[in-house]
């Protein structure tokens, strides 16, 4: 099946290694090699963490530049989606700072100046074409990866919660990722079973094709 962004193609081809990881849980389990195919069912729960994770962040990463390549006029924007980038790139170059030592005001200040305000009065302009230089945030925070981080993420876009009129409850998925926390800082199983993971993987999928789905209707 072929989706609007190269980064769910890309999710679901690796995701496919969990399929392989289960089978050699499976088989090792026949053998009664319990260690054995105890690792490689966490192994298959951080790589399937790992992997959803890099995919939040390739697909925002992709869409920001498919939404500057569709030419859409600023107004067709939603209006969060424009105040957050105006807001990103506000923190990036505050306007204060730049006028904080005196010192260094001559005309090459007074230029710059002017050219930040000039970008983001560019982006207020409801019949400008989407600039090239327009970003959101594409990344996790350094060090939470958590459901409320993932949801900011996509808050973004239009202010508000798009897992919430989802088909599947989104908390599942903190189990899913205190089962990676509890695997990697305390090496707990906690009766891991290779059901239980092709049902994680299983909820995963559907939490990529949800996305997947979103951002395509804002691309349009």
């Amino acid at each position: 099946m072929s989706y609007q962004f190269e980064a769910t193609d890309d999710y679901f081809t690796a995701e496919k290694k969990v399929t392989t990881l289960i089978s050699f849980a499976q088989g090792e389990g026949k053998k009664g090699n319990d260690e054995n195919r105890e690792l490689f069912l966490k192994l298959g729960v951080v790589f399937l963490v790992t992997r959803f994770q890099v995919y939040v962040e390739d697909i925002l990463k992709e869409f920001n530049y498919k939404l500057i390549k569709t030419n859409k006029t600023n107004l067709e924007l939603p209006i969060q989606l424009r105040l957050n980038a105006i807001k990103i790139r506000s923190e990036s170059k505050p306007l204060n700072k730049e006028l904080e030592n005196p010192t260094t005001y001559n005309n090459q200040k007074l230029r710059e100046f002017h050219s930040i305000i000039s970008l983001l009065d560019d982006w207020c302009n409801d019949k400008n074409v989407i600039h090239q230089e327009f970003k959101i945030n594409t990344q996790f925070p350094l060090g939470k990866q958590g459901l409320n981080e993932l949801k900011g993420l996509f808050n973004q876009v239009e202010g508000k919660d798009i897992f919430g009129n989802a088909r599947f409850d989104i908390n599942k998925l903190n189990e899913i990722l205190g089962r990676r926390h509890d695997i990697i800082h305390e090496d707990k199983n906690m009766q891991l079973t290779e059901v239980t993971l092709k049902e994680y993987k299983k909820f995963i999928a559907k939490v990529v094709k949800h996305i997947d789905r979103y951002l395509r209707r804002i691309v349009k």
